[in-house]
């Protein structure tokens, strides 16, 4: 396990990323670090470093808000909705499937033959 996710991406060959205990995607590195599904990965790989300043200062970051839930608590449905960008622009709807329903890790449909075990866990990516 690391959190360092410039040496991950150096080191490692497949990469899991978890929030709150859950993994929320896996897959080879390439695959993962190249095309981020789930939110929260986008957002923790926005928060990487460039070391190209001009790259760095243009770039756009994803700022996450909302409350942290409990981590001990079970939570239902994705443990991620309450902070994640992308719920906030879905139907009240599909709010709900995420509050209620937790999403299953998948391949989802349109994968690349090598994205084949790149699987996420988000009822809309």
């Amino acid at each position: 396990m690391a959190h360092d996710l410039s040496v991950v991406r150096h080191v490692a060959d497949r990469v899991a990323v978890m929030y709150l205990g859950r993994i929320v995607e896996s897959g080879a590195v390439s695959d993962v670090f190249g095309n981020p599904q789930h939110p929260y990965t986008q957002a923790l790989l926005s928060a990487i470093p460039v070391p190209d300043p001009q790259v760095e200062r243009t770039r756009r970051r994803t700022v996450l808000t909302g409350d942290l839930p409990s981590p001990t608590g079970e939570t239902p449905g994705c443990a991620f909705h309450g902070r994640c960008p992308l719920a906030r622009t879905l139907s009240e709807a599909e709010q709900v499937r995420c509050r209620t329903e937790t999403p299953p890790l998948v391949v989802k449909d349109g994968a690349s033959e090598q994205e084949s075990d790149h699987r996420n866990a988000c009822h809309f990516r």
